[in-house]
This record gives C-alpha cells, sequence and structure tokens, in this order.
C-alpha cells in the first residue's frame, strides 16, 4: 500500500507541488528518502526504479546537494526515455557550472541534444563548448558557438570576453577590441573598487597592449584599486607597457610596488628580470646588480629545490599535504599568527600557485563538495536518513579523494612548469650579468677619459654611489602591519646615466 502511494506521488510529479511548502527542505528530504527506497526495493519495476531515480535526483537537487544528485542523473540521461534523460542533461550543465566540474561537463557534452534546451542550459551549452573547442585549438568553431550564445544575451560577461579572447589568440586584436570595449563600458558607471570593472579594464588593457597601443592600456591598468585581485598582476604589465613605450623612470616607479614588504612571499622572478632590464637601459648599473644578487637569493635556492623533488617519485598525496600546509600556513599569517612553515615546497611559489588555473579551479571544487558534505550530514540528520546519508557520503568521500588526487597532480605539474621556467631566468640571469659589467666596464673607460682630458664634470659626478643608494627611490613610509592599503607610492629619482650631461 505503501509502496503504490510513493509509486503515484512519482506518477502525478508531486515534487513542484511541494514547493509551496513553508518548509521546503523537510518535503525534499522525507522525498528524497521514499524515492530512494524505491530504487532498491525488490518489489519495482525497472521502470519505476528509473522514475525514482529521477525524483530522487530532483529532490537532492532542491537540497542543493548538486554533486550527489549528478549521480542519478547520469544514469538516467543515459537510459531513460526522450524528455527525462534531456531533463536530466539540462540540470547536469547546471551542476556542472555550480561546481566547475570540466569532467562531468565533458560527459554531458558529448551526450547532450542541444535543440530541445530551455534557454538557460543553452546558454551554457553554447559557453562550454565554446571553451571546449579553444582547448583543442578549434578557434572558428569556438566563435561560432560563441555567436549563439550572443544572440541568447547580447551583454553576456562570459561570451563577450570569450569571443575577444578568440580573436587574440588568433592576433586579432581589431576584431576583439569591440568585444572588450563593450565589457568595460558595461561596468564604466560602476564605482571604481567594483570587481568586475577591474576584470573588464584589465581584459581591455591587455587588448590594448597586445595591439601596442601602451597609452591606452596604461590608463587602464591605472585604474585597479589596491585591494583587486587582480591588482598585482595589473602592476606588472603596467611596468611592461610603460618600459615598452620608452617611459623608464615610471616602469621603474611602478616595478618597486611588486618589491613591497606586502609582496614578498609572491614568487615572482619576471619582475626582478624586468627590473634589471630598465636598470640597464638607463645604466643604472650598480642598482642592475643589485636586482641580479636579489634574484640568486631569492630563486637560486628554491630552483634546486623544485630540481630535486621533481625528480622524486612522490604521490599525488604527498603533492596535496603541500597544498594543505601553505593554506594553514597563509590563514595563520593573515589571523596576525607567525607559525613555522612545515612544507617542504618554498612556500612563495605555492602561495602564488593556489590562485593560477587549473590548480585553483581544484580547489574550489574540493571546497565545494566539502560544503556539500557538511550540508548532507546537517540536512539526513535522523534515524530514518541514515542509509540515504550514507549513500551520499559515499559519494562525495569518493569525489574529495579524487578532487585531492587531481589537485596534487595539477601541482606536480606546475611545479615541472615552474622550474623549466626558472632555468629560463637563470639563463636571462647569466646574459643579463654579463650586459652589466660590459656595462660597468664602458662606464669605467669613459670615466678615465674625462680625467685624463679633464673634461667637464658630469652633473652630480662627485656623489659617491651610496648617495643614489639612499636616494635613488623616494618612499613615504607607513608605520603598521603590511596591509594592501598601506603598499605605499614611489617614485623614482635616479638619473639616466646613458645620457652625457
Amino acid at each position: 500500500m505503501k509502496k503504490n502511494i510513493i509509486i503515484s506521488l512519482i506518477l502525478l510529479g508531486s515534487i513542484p507541488a511541494w514547493a509551496q511548502s513553508q518548509n521546503k527542505n523537510q518535503d525534499y528530504r522525507k522525498a528524497a528518502n521514499q524515492f530512494y527506497k524505491v530504487i532498491f526495493s525488490s518489489q519495482s519495476t525497472a521502470e519505476e526504479k528509473m522514475k525514482a531515480r529521477f525524483y530522487l535526483a530532483q529532490s537532492l537537487f532542491k537540497l542543493k546537494l548538486y554533486q550527489t544528485a549528478a549521480f542519478p542523473f547520469i544514469v538516467v540521461a543515459q537510459n531513460a526515455p526522450p524528455k527525462p534523460a534531456q531533463t536530466a542533461f539540462e540540470n547536469l550543465v547546471e551542476i556542472s557550472e555550480r561546481l566547475n566540474d570540466t569532467s562531468l561537463l565533458d560527459f554531458t557534452l558529448k551526450k547532450l541534444d542541444s535543440q530541445n534546451l530551455n534557454e538557460i542550459a543553452k546558454d551554457l551549452y553554447l559557453k562550454r563548448m565554446a571553451q571546449a573547442l579553444i582547448r583543442e585549438g578549434k578557434f572558428d568553431e569556438a566563435l561560432n558557438f560563441i555567436q549563439q550564445a550572443l544572440q541568447l544575451k547580447s551583454d553576456s560577461d562570459e561570451a563577450l570576453y570569450t569571443a575577444a579572447l578568440i580573436h587574440l589568440k588568433q592576433n586579432r586584436t581589431a576584431q576583439a577590441l569591440p568585444y572588450l570595449e563593450k565589457l568595460y563600458n558595461k561596468y564604466y558607471q560602476s564605482p571604481i573598487t567594483d570587481t568586475q570593472r577591474g576584470r573588464a579594464a584589465v581584459a581591455l588593457a591587455r587588448a590594448y597592449y597586445q595591439a601596442k597601443r601602451w597609452n591606452d592600456a596604461q590608463a587602464l591598468y591605472r585604474e585597479i584599486p589596491k585591494d583587486h585581485p587582480l591588482y598585482r598582476e595589473s602592476q606588472m604589465e603596467l611596468t611592461w607597457s610603460l618600459f615598452r613605450a620608452g617611459k623608464f623612470r615610471s616602469a621603474m616607479s611602478t616595478v618597486q610596488t611588486l618589491h613591497t614588504p606586502f609582496y614578498e612571499n609572491f614568487y615572482d622572478p619576471e619582475s626582478l628580470i624586468l627590473r634589471t632590464i630598465i636598470l640597464i637601459f638607463v645604466c643604472q648599473n650598480d642598482e642592475a646588480e643589485k636586482a641580479l644578487e636579489n634574484f640568486q637569493k631569492n630563486y637560486t635556492s628554491a630552483f634546486s629545490t623544485l630540481s630535486d623533488l621533481n625528480k622524486s617519485t612522490e604521490t599525488p598525496q604527498f603533492y596535496f599535504s603541500q597544498i594543505e600546509e601553505a593554506q594553514k600556513y597563509l590563514k595563520d599569517i593573515k589571523s596576525g599568527k607567525r607559525p613555522n612553515y612545515k612544507g617542504r615546497l618554498p612556500f612563495f611559489i605555492v602561495r602564488s600557485l593556489l590562485d593560477v588555473p587549473p590548480l585553483k579551479n581544484k580547489l574550489d571544487y574540493i571546497e565545494r563538495i566539502q560544503e556539500e558534505k557538511n550540508r548532507v550530514i546537517k540536512i539526513f540528520n535522523r534515524p530514518e536518513d541514515t542509509t540515504l546519508r550514507k549513500y551520499a557520503l559515499k559519494i562525495l568521500d569518493s569525489r574529495l579523494a579524487n578532487g585531492s588526487k587531481s589537485a596534487g597532480e595539477s601541482l606536480r605539474y606546475a611545479l615541472y612548469n615552474k622550474e623549466q621556467e626558472l632555468a629560463l631566468f637563470t639563463g636571462d640571469i647569466g646574459l643579463l650579468r654579463y650586459e652589466v659589467l660590459n656595462g660597468k666596464k664602458q662606464a669605467a673607460r669613459k670615466e678615465y677619459i674625462r680625467r685624463v682630458n679633464n673634461s667637464s664634470s658630469q652633473i652630480n659626478a662627485s656623489e659617491t654611489r651610496d648617495f643614489y643608494v639612499k636616494n635613488g627611490y623616494r618612499y613615504w613610509p607607513f608605520e603598521g602591519e603590511y596591509w594592501r592599503d598601506e603598499i605605499g607610492n614611489y617614485q623614482y629619482l635616479g638619473v639616466n646615466r646613458c645620457v652625457e650631461e
């Protein structure tokens, strides 16, 4: 009798009616338990089990247990009649979006019939198909999908950015700029501190840089506030645009921001390389030598550590433990503690990689699964929920194990790339050191000729190197902890010694 009542609920599609309840979670919790029992009842027919699986997935989805809901949805998508299968696929597209699960997305895209999707699912489908094709290097096909997405929603941030990205990857900056200008104009009236405005400004600035419109790029980079997530990247890119425009003094003032105490725990060898190059261009060879020594001090031992570790046979779980150690240490630092770092990897390298895809995406996924696990424990906390709770936790524990393994492998791959990058930078350092020594030799020869010929002295030639070391940068310091809004402002005062006075 009880079974017949449950089956009638399935056939009537009663879940939408429960949405009117004042206590939705309780209704969906009870429904999920009932449908789960039907699935594993020996008295249920195959058709009844499939319907129950479909409604179990819907109940779990309504409870925001997206990863748990994905499993019954997959079964329905593969085996149910066309209409419920299509609905299951639509939900899987949304779940993959919420979880940022690329593996689930790839499965869904291969099986999906896009002709019958609702508008929301179709929009997600088109954008994800475009991204998948970009990864495969099929840019024309990707552009076709993203144009269809723009027809559905002409001001979609993601679609506009993706369309521009496709053109930029093919070095078609003229075609890319209208998309990014539209995106930037969409947020232009927002406050300067608005995160989306900052992201749009950086995206457009990068396109201007690629188009060699240095001044336009500089104006946009300077809009980014200090508390924006992209501020540090924008300062590096601003330095390059100033350097390419021949504004060496301004470039030196900007790159100095990246060497403040606030950023001392970031992996950023490129900024030291660029700083050295700029100093060589203005014949500040003593200061260039100091930058090279700084690189040697910070990155030589890190390069050796990475090289040794990349030759080892450590497991993905070891690498994931290094991620957890870095996360814990970073959390302690932000809370004002000064703990001892126990990781085997250089903290400043791991810390920087935590914010870089694909590792960041995988860590975000793990965080979402952990949150869902906590939600399962909170919702299914009654004795009658025991079986379903075990089912859900088994799924989530499996996903957490796979996620941590994938994140560990991602870190290992990223560290291998960092070793290769540092090897290239180390080669650059050798060339720059030669340029510095050559510059110092040329300067010494000129000074000798001046003295021999009793030529007129250069302005400030009587000043020793200590004077320039002391006064090369005017810095308005601050007192207190190193917070982002207290980074300070720099103005480079050193002269261009390549110019004869």
